[in-house]
């Protein structure tokens, strides 16, 4: 991706964001244990183009990152995050927070303020935050919105800037651990590195998540790990029909009722 397709892709994203064009799918983290049990689901951010396409976020987050507006994209997912919520009598989301919201006072002051205003659905909200790029100051940050009642996950656990230092030093609630660990082969010691990893996410936290869980192969892998739930295609497919902004509807993430949310002008795509 050159230079000005990048600039091109954040401008189409934040007028996606102005027009109430970014939405998000879900995806279940299930109890390892019990598959119908779930701790929550992910909200995965998607755009609707303005040809009626869904882009998922891999192919615009990038761009965000490293032009340093991914906290805008983190606040937008937030609000509608909230206002499904304020419409459901049950459920629980996850939603990302790029380190990049530690970056600088401004960011991180908009996101507690954003965060403190909506405490009341702090019980039924998981973050998480995911290391791009170092978090300096995020130890104290997750500190405050943890004791306002929100609970926070570490993300892509043993990959970037997620390192057995960035977990210990500060207190979370969940670590998941990247999909690569679960997706190695099995001949370079997949089930040995897995169990080190999930030993060692445990040392820092009690729920421990496996993404990436494409197979009952790596389900196995990941209950002998010792993880407490996965995430991933076997379980759990990524809903097809995004919540937009106005229309976040009252059905159960993941449930028939959200999946079959119609959204005006949209076709419906594999996420």
């Amino acid at each position: 991706m050159n230079l000005d397709e990048a600039d091109n892709i954040v401008r189409t994203a934040r007028r996606a964001m102005r027009l109430g064009r970014i939405g998000f799918s879900v995806q279940q983290v299930n109890c390892i244990n019990n598959h119908h049990e779930v701790i929550y689901s992910e909200c995965l951010a998607r755009l609707l183009n303005l040809d009626g396409d869904v882009i998922t976020a891999g192919e615009f987050l990038p761009a965000l990152e490293a032009s340093g507006y991914a906290p805008e994209l983190d606040r937008c997912i937030l609000s509608l995050a909230f206002e499904w919520l304020s419409k459901s009598a049950s459920g629980s989301l996850g939603c990302n927070v790029s380190s990049l919201n530690f970056s600088n006072t401004e960011n991180r002051a908009m996101l507690y303020d954003h965060l403190h205003r909506n405490r009341s659905f702090a019980p039924r909200l998981v973050l998480e935050i995911t290391e791009s790029a170092p978090s300096f100051g995020a130890a104290e940050f997750i500190r405050d919105i943890r004791k306002l009642g929100y609970r926070v996950a570490i993300d892509d656990f043993g990959t970037g800037f997620s390192t057995p230092e960035a977990i210990f030093s500060m207190a979370v609630d969940i670590v998941k651990i990247d999909a690569f660990f679960v997706q190695l082969n099995r001949r370079l010691g997949a089930d040995r590195v897995l169990h080190h990893m999930v030993g060692l996410a445990s040392c820092a936290a009690p729920t421990i998540v496996v993404e990436g869980i494409e197979t009952y192969e790596q389900l196995t892998l990941a209950k002998a790990a010792g993880a407490t739930h996965v995430q991933g295609y076997l379980l759990s497919e990524p809903t097809l029909c995004p919540v937009f902004r106005g229309l976040a509807h009252p059905g159960a993430p993941g449930s028939a009722a959200a999946g079959g949310l119609q959204v005006p002008g949209f076709t419906k795509r594999s996420a």
